[in-house]
Parts: C-alpha cells; structure tokens; sequence
C-alpha cells in the first residue's frame, strides 16, 4: 500500500496569511497617509502689517493702519473688531523682561498690525517716529496676504524724529490687494487726535 502526501493544506495557510498581512499593511498605510483636502486652508488672521527698524536703535516708532470703515489702529486705540495692534515696540523701553528673577534683553524693534476680516475698501499704513533725538530712522514695511499667501507689498521709509510718513495706500478687493499706491500722502496722527 501506497501512502500519499500533500503539503496543499500548510500551501494554502501561507496564502491565506501573506494576503491577511499584505491588506493590513494597506490599510494601515491609507490611515497613516490620510487624502488631502483640496489644499484650502483658512487662516484666523487674513492679512498683516509689520514695521521693523534697526534691532539696536532706541526710536519708538508707531505703526498707524486706517481701514475702510474710517477707524484709526494705533497705540492709543489697539483694535476695532477686525483690526488689532498685538505690538506696540517702544524701542529700548520693552526690551527688557525678567523670567526666573533673571533679567533679559531682547533687542528687537518690531510693530505688527493684524487683520480677521478684509472689507472691500481703502487702506492707508504710515509710520510715525515718536523720538525726539535719535535722528533719521528707516523703517521696514511689509504687508503679507495670508488669505492668498503672498508678500503683497515690501518697502522701506526714512522719517526724521516727530515726523509722520504715509508708507502705503492700498484697496481690497474680494480679500485681495488689487491697487497699491506710494505716492498718496495721509496723514493718520492727526486725525487720530494727536499732535504732530
């Protein structure tokens, strides 16, 4: 008598756990990479506003944005809803801070205006040098869109000590900047209540 192997049976286990492992690893890679959105992000902040000049000056330099709806964002009034100061740089003055009972000083000159919302409208950024003796200072501006992540203007100004500048007039349109102007002066200070 004649006695018949088959190894058909152990053939078939191995088949049947190399495809359990080969979908398992399919589906843990689509959970691990999960599909993208159709790449829209929608920021909090729509665009903003930033003024630096020279890390080791001591001028105090104001920032003044204007939006459509007339009101002046500055020092003395930080927000109107859609509009927020969130640093006002006194030069040397706040440059100093204390963490553990140690003093630090972070030489940094740098105001930046944010935006939630962009009205169609007009808009007017100057600058102003509060200091009364530390001579000319250039000031660097720069208004990034985040809605359509693009630098939408980069420029710089001098201005004397007490003196105001317009840096840059420019409209909105469906939450982009379609017209940017350098050659309109507006003087924000003024209106704002403030002597220039």
């Amino acid at each position: 008598m004649r006695k018949y192997s088959s190894n058909l049976a152990f053939v078939d286990l191995l088949f049947n756990l190399l495809v359990g492992f080969t979908c398992l690893f399919i589906i843990a890679f689509l959970l691990i990479n999960p599909i993208a959105k159709s790449g829209t992000i929608d920021p909090p902040v729509r665009l903003i506003v930033e003024a630096s000049w020279d890390d080791k000056s001591s001028a105090d330099v104001d920032l003044y944005v204007r939006g459509p709806d007339g009101a002046i964002i500055y020092y003395g009034n930080k927000e109107n809803g859609y509009i927020t100061l969130k640093r006002d740089d006194l030069g040397a003055l706040n440059d100093r801070y204390v963490v553990n009972g140690k003093a630090v000083i972070v030489e940094r000159n740098y105001e930046i205006t944010s935006m939630t919302d962009l009205p169609d409208g007009d808009y007017v950024v100057t600058v102003h040098n509060f200091s009364t003796n530390t001579g000319p200072e250039e000031v660097n501006i720069r208004i990034t869109n985040l809605a359509h992540f693009a630098v939408a203007y980069e420029g710089s100004v001098v201005i004397n000590n007490r003196e105001e500048a317009t840096v840059v007039v420019f409209q909105i349109r469906d939450n982009q900047v379609v017209s940017i102007r350098t050659d309109i002066e507006v003087k924000l200070r003024v209106t704002a209540g403030r002597a220039p």
